[in-house]
């Protein structure tokens, strides 16, 4: 065992020595095998953000109602008669005066331009009631005032206001055909709500010609623990006619199925790379055995065995794997990680978030990346042990 590894060794330093030789072939694979490393990362990163953006949204002791049938707010109808009577249900919060913390909201989807390049983009305007920023916790106004009820003033997400024009505090600018005024500018912490403008619900209805429209409806629960009481409820009387669940488990499906919809596109585009870097491996590798040809076989002419030379050469292969999986992954760190993007939701709105890798992200295009140098240098190394001995005296193969 102990000559095995010896001969292996040897034969891998010699290989590493020669690499200059090849220089250029060996760096193809190593920016093939980046490439795929990063294009793979950036659409788990993309995902990973998404995903995180949204469930930092969601709070445990908010519930969100939408009208039977619905899985989203786009699609969902809600009679102000239904919210009468879930009103002076059990299990939601009150205010100090007694009041109920429901605010039946609903969202309408308008035209901003980006900064970056001028390209215009769907956003949402939510109207809210006047329990709207009581039943987002993690929701607070970080410069300006909360808008006056009855105006057309709007407060805009940190994220938006990074993003377009016209969102600046005391601008106003025109949503639909009605002039709005921004009177400040609100944070919450990096989730999904910073994508969003929020206003008074009456007022939106009304200039935006859909009286009486609502869409869903927020509850503050007097605990996490009243939510399946209140489904109860909600299920068994059929004025409510809502189907109630938590906002963490709604925003949970959200994420859960725009993340597919990303990775569905990511993983094929990733495999088809790794294939054509897998190619291309092979083919660095059959280079790098032809140009070493006298070497093997005057080793091989001296008593290293079979199993060194393919050993040898398939190392040589991963070590050029993980020259690029590295590469891959600090390109990936440098230019993606917390690199700010947005995708269309199952609403058909506009959502920014950051992209954020992780260890297991990294894990797995890792894994990616050393199958492309196993399977592309596999072939090669048993190329390596058919090379004739007599190709030690002639130099030719």
């Amino acid at each position: 065992m102990t000559t095995i590894i010896n001969q292996i060794l040897a034969l891998t330093a010699s290989n590493v020595k020669s690499l200059y030789r090849r220089k250029w072939m060996s760096l193809s694979l190593v920016f093939s095998v980046a490439m795929v490393v990063t294009v793979l990362l950036g659409f788990l990163a993309m995902s990973n953000g998404f995903r995180l953006s949204l469930m930092q949204a969601g709070s445990p002791d908010i519930a969100i109602g939408l009208g039977k049938g619905a899985a989203t707010e786009l699609g969902s109808r809600i009679d102000i008669s239904q919210l009468h009577y879930l009103d002076g249900a059990a299990g939601i919060a009150t205010n100090a005066k007694g009041v109920a913390l429901i605010s039946p909201e609903m969202v309408v989807p308008v035209d901003l331009q980006q900064k970056a390049g001028g390209s215009s983009a769907t956003l949402s305007l939510r109207g809210i009631g006047p329990f709207g920023l009581d039943v987002r916790p993690n929701v607070r106004i970080a410069s300006g005032r909360t808008f006056t009820p009855g105006t057309s003033e709007i407060v805009v997400g940190r994220r938006l206001s990074l993003d377009y024009k016209g969102l600046d505090i005391g601008e106003q600018l025109t949503l639909g055909t009605s002039k709005w005024t921004v009177v400040s500018i609100f944070d919450a912490g990096g989730s999904a709500f910073e994508s969003e403008m929020l206003g008074d619900l009456s007022v939106v209805q009304t200039l935006f010609d859909r009286p009486n429209l609502v869409q869903s409806v927020r509850v503050k629960l007097a605990s996490p623990q009243a939510l399946p009481a209140l489904q109860s409820v909600a299920a068994s009387v059929p004025q409510i006619a809502l189907t109630l669940r938590s906002e963490q488990d709604y925003f949970a499906a959200l994420a859960e199925r725009t993340s597919k919809l990303i990775l569905l596109l990511g993983w094929p585009l990733a495999v088809i790379m790794a294939v054509g870097a897998a190619v291309g491996a092979m083919t660095t590798m059959f280079s790098s055995v032809s140009d070493r040809s006298t070497e093997i076989a005057t080793m091989r002419a001296i008593g290293f065995s079979r199993r060194a030379a393919f050993a040898s050469t398939w190392i040589e292969a991963m070590i050029l794997t993980a020259l690029g999986c590295l590469s891959g992954i600090v390109i990936s760190y440098l230019l993606l990680n917390g690199w700010s993007a947005s995708t269309m939701s199952l609403d058909r709105t506009q959502i920014g978030f950051q992209l954020i890798l992780s260890p297991p992200l990294i894990i797995k295009a890792a894994v990616l990346a050393m199958a492309i140098g196993a399977i592309g240098g596999a072939v090669p190394a048993i190329a390596a042990t058919r090379i004739p001995l007599r190709s030690a005296m002639s130099g030719r193969t």
